[in-house]
């Protein structure tokens, strides 16, 4: 177990999101559960399945950019008292930009460890809209 702890979901979401800032790998590691179940997916990629694999695919989007500003908002959450999921935009700027891309959508969700530490469990983000505009309504779903 990391050293870290962390007495609210909101402070491993911060954590989270400073150690994404910083490029830091072994801060990032610190907010995750140390246990196997764990999950991220970064957008358009395929789920990255335990600890080894989260740290590897962070570990390759803090070598593909030497910068990440991160703003972050919260759209929606839900709260049970040993787990919560947050559901936020991500608005990220890499490199040299000066404004942030198009926002991304995220689902953080953190687990209440027997420790009393809360930790991420999953992180899943995906665009928040892929090309073309979206529709006013939604329309209606046809069964059949």
């Amino acid at each position: 177990m990391s050293a870290s702890t962390f007495p609210t979901p909101e402070a491993a979401e911060t954590a989270f999101y400073a150690a994404f800032e910083a490029r830091s790998l072994d801060a990032m590691m610190a907010v995750w559960a140390s246990d196997d179940s764990i999950a991220c997916i970064h957008p358009m990629t395929a789920p990255l399945n335990g600890r080894a694999a989260v740290a590897a695919g962070w570990h390759s989007m803090f070598e593909a950019a030497d910068r990440f500003s991160v703003q972050v908002e919260i759209a929606h959450q839900i709260r049970e008292p040993a787990q919560v999921i947050h559901i936020v935009r991500e608005y990220i700027a890499i490199g040299q930009e000066t404004e942030p891309r198009p926002p991304i959508l995220a689902t953080n969700i953190y687990r209440k460890e027997t420790d009393g530490s809360w930790r991420m469990v999953l992180h899943h983000a995906s665009p928040l809209q892929v090309g073309g505009t979206p529709p006013s309504h939604t329309p209606p779903a046809v069964l059949h």
